[in-house]
């Protein structure tokens, strides 16, 4: 709670990203380490060049061009686009969203050309259609393979993803959650949470409720004890 009430004194909005996701949501991932990593390339290739590969990189050469690449990369109009692609400012979450709708279009239509082994069916239609001799040998050899490997790539595929989801349930046993210990949200966006001044309010009474049930807690098993003292004095 401190640390909300420090970034809520400072005007600073906190959120909250579900794991493996800044390569997508965060600002600096997205739009600002990259162009930091070719302005200081570009530096240190000068360094390079001018010196003739005779002076060794010292911690003060190091500092001088990170500064420079620094001030090339982290311009305010690179801040500001960095985060309106990921939607921050303004708040649009449509922007990430159409994003991961385009990849799915176009992944099935690269896949769309070439049969699973799940389609065993239609391999089959297709060497009727194009093979000639249909009782040749070794084409029935062949088809009976093809039939046998569809079989076992069906089979496997699916305790492939029995075990999977087994994986995933037994990981979720085992992971311990490190969000802030405060009430989740009524809507669950996969741990995303953004911590806007309405919450941090609601946090905050939700942490002194917490507080005045632990201390009524306390205050009752005090008079407990002291009444099975008070009873053991008039044995």
């Amino acid at each position: 709670m401190d640390f909300l009430d420090y970034c809520n004194s400072h005007r600073i909005l906190v959120a909250v990203y579900p794991p493996h996701s800044t390569h997508r949501l965060q600002p600096l991932d997205v739009g600002m380490f990259g162009p930091l990593a070719s302005a200081y390339s570009k530096e240190l290739s000068n360094f390079l060049y001018w010196s003739h590969g005779i002076l060794p990189l010292a911690k003060g050469d190091f500092f001088k061009l990170f500064w420079r690449a620094w001030g090339t990369a982290f311009r305010k109009k690179t801040i500001i686009s960095s985060f309106k692609a990921t939607s921050i400012n303004p708040l649009n979450a449509e922007v990430i969203l159409q994003k991961f709708q385009q990849e799915a279009s176009s992944s099935d239509e690269s896949s769309s050309s070439v049969l699973s082994g799940d389609n065993w069916l239609k391999i089959e239609s297709i060497i009727r259609r194009e093979v000639k001799d249909f009782n040749n040998k070794e084409v029935k050899k062949l088809r009976r393979s093809l039939h046998h490997l569809s079989a076992q790539n069906s089979i496997l595929k699916g305790e492939n993803q029995g075990l999977r989801e087994a994986l995933k349930v037994k990981k979720r046993h085992q992971k311990k959650s490190y969000t802030l210990q405060l009430n989740r949200p009524e809507e669950y966006h996969g741990g995303a949470v953004f911590w806007s001044p309405k919450k941090v309010r609601q946090a905050k009474e939700d942490e002194m409720e917490r507080q005045q049930e632990q201390q009524q807690l306390q205050l009752q098993k005090a008079e407990r004890s002291e009444l099975r003292r008070q009873a053991q004095l008039y044995k």
